[in-house]
């Protein structure tokens, strides 16, 4: 399992593990996003396609780490 995953407690096993991924263009906000299931390598968000990098952010409060996705040039 990956390390960015955040299970989900034992009284809602219906839903798929959630990942936080972090949507980051240069000087801009990022746009933090939650991903049902596995997590992609790509995203669609906005019309443009984001992809996963070795990057992370700290998320604080003792979560998972968040994963950095860029725009795919």
């Amino acid at each position: 399992m990956s390390e960015f995953v955040r299970d989900n407690p034992a009284a809602g096993p219906e839903e798929p593990d959630a990942y936080g991924i972090d949507l980051v263009d240069g000087d801009e906000p990022s746009v933090r996003l939650l991903v049902r299931g596995e997590l992609p390598e790509s995203v669609e968000h906005d019309g443009r396609t984001w992809v996963a990098t070795d990057e992370t952010h700290d998320p604080g409060d003792d979560g998972p780490p968040i994963a950095v996705f860029r725009p795919q040039v």
